[in-house]
């Protein structure tokens, strides 16, 4: 598992290094190209929260300290509140799914590990290590969804509704235009985010975190129909949690920040 995890992340790595070495000397892009930093506000805000949340599969804050139900719902094991047996207690398992929908096939697969923590006798937190992929493609588009996290959470309090976060999280988004079985256009954005002090509040149902940084660095590689060359964006970038779901995100180049509402999506430059 722990060498499953590790090749993912290096494969993530590779991809931003290779971006970087081939194309120092780029000029800068045409029109047609050129970045939507509102747009790329948006996704890598959203990604996220909707990575921690279990979109992709694994682990969602909002369900508290526990592992996911798909997950742990397959593995004998103590039950969360039988407390000594839990101290430590893992989930090591991969995963592979298929589903259709319409003329959309999905397939989700990806391996996943989750260890409960404590402090004293008492089970107050976790760890996860994954990677997780999901796919879709139909006639016209063909998705694929890599994420890999590696974090800690920790209950702050005894009810457990709010807790801290620390660790980092890759996501790799690629998306593809297809035209009779072909690629025409795609766009392919790297995000990896190294989670500071993050402190979650999950009382209401949906996570919302209310203090904290994520730092970042982005790589954009995309090309569009009827233009040959690759155009490659890299930035990097700070996330600052406001709590009531909103968020400030700083990317630098190219010296612009915004405000971001993690419910709606709804995005403000400032």
């Amino acid at each position: 598992m722990k060498l499953r995890f590790t090749r993912i992340l290096l494969l993530l790595l590779a991809v931003v290094c290779c971006y970087a070495s081939c194309k120092k000397a780029e000029t800068s892009p045409v029109d047609k190209n050129t970045t939507d930093y509102a747009a790329l506000s948006k996704q890598i805000a959203l990604n996220l929260v909707q990575s921690i949340s279990g979109k992709y599969g694994g682990t969602n804050i909002n369900e508290g300290i526990k592992a996911p139900s798909h997950i742990s719902a397959n593995h004998a094991g103590p039950v969360l509140f039988s407390v000594n047996p839990l101290c430590g207690y893992t989930i090591d398992t991969t995963y592979n799914t298929t589903a259709t929908a319409g003329d959309t096939a999905k397939t989700f697969f990806g391996n996943f590990k989750f260890v409960y923590t404590c402090s004293t006798s008492t089970p107050d937190g976790y760890m996860v290590h994954d990677s997780l992929i999901n796919t879709e493609k139909g006639p016209l588009f063909n998705n694929k969804y890599t994420t890999a996290q590696d974090y800690k959470v920790k209950a702050l309090d005894q009810t457990y509704k709010l807790v801290s976060m620390d660790g980092s999280l890759f996501s790799l988004v690629e998306t593809a235009v297809l035209s009779n079985g072909n690629t025409v256009s795609h766009n392919n954005v790297y995000i990896g985010y190294k989670l500071q002090g993050l402190k979650v509040d999950v009382s209401g149902g949906m996570a919302d975190i209310t203090s904290g940084t994520a730092l970042l660095n982005v790589t954009i590689d995309r090309q569009d129909k009827g233009w040959p060359d690759n155009t490659i964006t890299m930035t990097l970038g700070t996330l600052e949690y406001l709590g009531n779901h909103m968020a400030k995100l700083t990317l630098s180049p190219p010296n612009k920040s915004y405000l971001v509402n993690l419910l709606t999506g709804g995005v403000t430059a400032i």
